[in-house]
């Protein structure tokens, strides 16, 4: 029974401190993200070490758009006119990044956000990691 009552305190105790999303801080999401690994549901890793297509976001406020564009060796990143509107909304369960385009729409979950790292969860459950790709501007 006291083993019961330990594990019972333990992951209250987990959740409890688990930080929640700020929607209001959600403005860390621009810019360009390399997906570094994702994670499926049966805890299979698949990690993306080198890559040439990125994420790019631009939201202001709670809406805006996301597009996928190819890095190129000069630092020049090749875009198309492909792209999703996103917009972004909360309730009890969190953050979450609404998809849409012509093609379709999705919603993924933001798990956690911050300077370095996004990570996204999918309908399906899946964990998606990003890294912000910092750009040198510099000629």
């Amino acid at each position: 029974m006291k083993k019961k009552l330990s594990l019972v305190f333990l992951v209250s105790i987990c959740f409890g401190c688990s930080q929640k999303v700020d929607i209001s801080k959600t403005d860390t999401i621009n810019g360009y993200w390399q997906i570094t690994k994702a994670l499926n549901t049966n805890g299979d890793k698949k990690d993306y070490p080198i890559n040439e297509v990125y994420d790019y976001y631009e939201i202001k406020g709670k809406t805006g758009f996301h597009k996928k564009v190819t890095w190129q060796p000069d630092g020049v990143f090749l875009v198309n006119d492909l792209s999703e509107s996103v917009k972004l909304s909360n309730n009890s369960e969190g953050v979450f990044i609404q998809f849409r385009s012509k093609f379709g729409k999705h919603t993924e979950k933001i798990e956690s956000i911050s300077e370095k790292e996004l990570v996204l969860e999918t309908p399906d459950k899946a964990k998606l990691y990003f890294s912000k790709v910092i750009l040198n501007t510099r000629k």
